[in-house]
């Protein structure tokens, strides 16, 4: 992959590219081979019966003991090996396995391919996006892997991780009294959001891959993001909505997110509170980039409009 690629998956310029991100790219190996034939056949035929298999885990309210049981795991493992963050890394972002690039299967010679083009991917949009604000909050943190992130880049920013987890809140408290971090650990529902818990001015609300778990119960957590009106809201989710069914890559992907139950609907959603005048949607940029089975990581980027 070039700073060319980068560029277009992530939805901005060469230039902008080669300024705050080639030097990471030129230290990682992002070479890869475009599965045909046999190969791809192989691969479709492996994730379709994983789809068919009967046992994925579905999303909505019934996994909160699955998710607290994760993050716990992550909890566990931190406190075990003295507070190295390398434990934070989500497990759902598997190693040495194809994935996915402009609607291809392909495989990387690098086995922590998306890992390295995650991270590239997350600085750079984290620097983008939500440099301005005084505070983020991180709705579905899980283990907060992300946040500390955000927290090495934006020391004199308040940080927020929100999760229904008790595990992802209690990562989050104790990386702040260890670290010294500006950050705070609160407990968040998406299905049934405490409006008593309010969001500061100047800040932005982030999601990624949190809100694919609401299925197509969102509307409780836009309403509740509406009222509480932030400077600027940040999803890098799964949409399945923009996949091509024509394809068969793609293809999957839907069956994929369909059998799983993941989040539908918001981007018709959002674009139906423009045409109100509640919200503006700042960029929709499908990523063409993701693991085996789906493309988790395109942008919507909005923000409520103050009358």
């Amino acid at each position: 992959m070039t700073t060319g690629d980068f560029a277009r998956l992530f939805g901005t310029t060469q230039e902008d590219i080669e300024t705050n991100c080639a030097d990471k790219i030129a230290v990682k190996d992002f070479r890869y081979r475009l599965l045909e034939g046999c190969d791809h056949d192989e691969v479709l035929k492996n994730v379709l019966t994983t789809i068919d298999s009967g046992e994925l885990t579905l999303a909505g309210p019934e996994g909160k003991q699955r998710w607290e049981k994760g993050w716990s795991e992550n909890l566990e493992g931190l406190e075990s090996c003295n507070f190295d963050v390398s434990q934070l890394v989500p497990k759902y972002i598997r190693k040495n396995q194809p994935v996915r690039l402009d609607q291809k299967y392909v495989m990387p010679v690098d086995p922590q391919f998306e890992f390295n083009w995650y991270s590239i991917f997350r600085e750079w949009f984290f620097k983008t996006y939500l440099k301005d604000v005084d505070n983020i909050y991180e709705f579905g943190c899980g283990s907060g892997f992300n946040l500390v992130v955000l927290a090495n880049l934006f020391p004199e920013k308040r940080l927020f991780g929100m999760d229904w987890a008790a595990a992802s809140r209690d990562i989050v408290n104790k990386l702040a009294t260890v670290y010294g971090w500006k950050m705070e650990g609160r407990l968040f529902d998406f299905f049934a959001p405490n409006k008593d818990l309010k969001i500061a001015p100047n800040s932005a609300v982030l999601t990624i891959g949190a809100l694919e778990q609401t299925g197509k119960n969102f509307e409780g957590f836009l309403q509740y993001v509406l009222d509480s009106k932030p400077s600027l809201c940040a999803h890098v989710e799964p949409i399945c909505e923009w996949y091509d069914d024509k394809v068969s890559v793609d293809h999957a992907a839907i069956r994929f997110h369909q059998v799983r139950k993941y989040w539908e609907g918001f981007p018709d959603r959002l674009q139906e509170l423009e045409r109100e005048g509640r919200v503006k949607i700042l960029k929709s940029k499908r990523s063409y980039f993701g693991s085996l089975f789906l493309e988790g990581y395109s942008q919507i980027i909005w923000k409520p409009v103050t009358p």
